[in-house]
């Protein structure tokens, strides 16, 4: 197992129980960052509701973190805010407050994804930033190039529409928004989609890559979270991938700032620095769940020394939810499911280097305590970096919460 390094800073962030985590994890020329946001040591809210205030407070809190494993802003190669959409969303106003927070940068900086939330796991609470970041072994920087699509949507320069250092690249978020505001095909999710992965695949082509090269797909639609309307849009954009496609996680919005918009998707893509396709090793564990309609994405997908998991949850292998409405039971099955498939690969817990957990929650800390608590027990400190975010809903009514993970060997 490649060497691991993790980072806690004193005094930083705490949910109020102790976990078994770590804010900054690094392992090869990887460096995970778990969610940042404006919470002091006694699991207290310090500005509430400034959304422009706490995103310098996460801001500041990541670059803590980096700084603390050697790194700095100008290593970053992805970052994903979840922010409270709130009445007036204002997305301008977080990318330019970030950038500012980045200051210059020597290199083409980090790909950026927002996702608009409704309500968070702190009352006041208003934003939540993780990170990705890249470094030599030997503390060296890493080059990087950049891509940049015209009909791309608004980002202050210090962003890059899609970055690649070495074989890893990343995309930010992309919609059927331009630049201007415009958007194309408003309403339509099946439409937009399209769009979407039209303007991903071109972004991977402009760093030498393409769709075949994903290993990791995040899809943020605006749907009402029932099975029956989940399908169509998922087929539509499951189209766009060959098999073994890539392992995915995607979760239901009640809305994007922009309300034509239907639809926000990232991908991460590997590809070797010659120009090859990577080799890779898709799993499937034996009675494992699936989906109620045939996709092309795997559960478990082995490239190079990175394993990524797509969401597990509590479903059964014919497509029902397993112990509805109970987030205690589905935490752990959720998190069986990841044992399962991490088993295929010959890993355990211990090779996780960063894990996202979305889980329906309207009842603040307490609904994030509950699932939590029984996460922690899986595995020992220091443990994977952690991003923990509440959702109104999840795609099928009854599932509680969906968790996807970034193991190494």
């Amino acid at each position: 197992m490649l060497p691991r390094r993790s980072f806690h800073p004193e005094g930083h962030l705490s949910i109020g129980i102790p976990l078994t985590h770590s804010h900054g994890l690094v392992c090869g020329n990887m460096i995970f960052i778990g969610g940042q946001a404006d919470i002091n040591a006694d699991a207290q809210v310090t500005v509430p509701n400034d959304l422009e205030q706490q995103t310098r407070i996460a801001m500041q809190d990541l670059i803590t973190v980096l700084e603390g494993v050697g790194a700095e802003p100008s290593d970053l190669v992805k970052l994903t805010a979840f922010y409270i959409l709130g009445k007036n969303p204002n997305e301008k106003l977080i990318l330019d407050t970030m950038a500012e927070c980045l200051g210059d940068l020597i290199a083409p900086g980090p790909a950026i994804t927002l996702v608009p939330i409704e309500t968070n796991c702190f009352d006041g609470l208003s934003i939540e930033i993780e990170g990705i970041a890249m470094r030599g072994q030997n503390g060296e920087r890493l080059a990087r190039s950049a891509s940049w699509i015209p009909d791309g949507g608004y980002l202050p320069c210090v962003f890059s529409q899609g970055i690649r250092c070495g074989e890893m690249i990343f995309t930010s978020g992309q919609t059927s928004e331009n630049a201007d505001g415009i958007v194309s095909e408003p309403g339509n999710i099946l439409r937009q989609g399209k769009i979407v992965l039209n303007k991903l695949d071109r972004l991977l082509r402009g760093l030498g890559a393409d769709l075949a090269d994903a290993v990791k797909t995040n899809v943020f639609n605006v749907e009402v979270g029932e099975m029956e309307g989940w399908k169509e849009a998922a087929l539509s954009r499951a189209s766009f991938f060959p098999e073994p496609g890539p392992a995915a996680t995607g979760l239901s919005l009640t809305r994007l700032a922009n309300p034509e918009l239907m639809v926000r998707n990232d991908v991460i893509a590997m590809r070797n620095i010659d120009g090859s396709r990577m080799e890779r090793q898709a799993v499937w564990p034996t009675d494992h769940w699936d989906w109620p309609v045939h996709l092309p994405y795997r559960h478990g997908l082995r490239v190079g020394d990175l394993v990524f998991l797509g969401g597990q949850v509590a479903l059964s292998a014919s497509s029902e939810i397993l112990h509805p409405k109970d987030i205690e039971a589905q935490t752990h099955i959720a998190m069986l499911n990841i044992q399962k498939v991490l088993a295929e690969l010959n890993l355990d817990f211990e090779h996780i280097v960063k894990i996202n957990t979305f889980y329906t929650g309207v009842n603040g800390q307490v609904d994030l305590l509950k699932n939590a608590t029984i996460r922690g027990e899986y595995y020992r400190p220091p443990g994977p970096a952690s991003t923990g975010i509440p959702f109104s809903y999840l795609a099928y009514e009854d599932m509680m919460i969906e968790i996807d993970c970034i193991a190494m060997v």
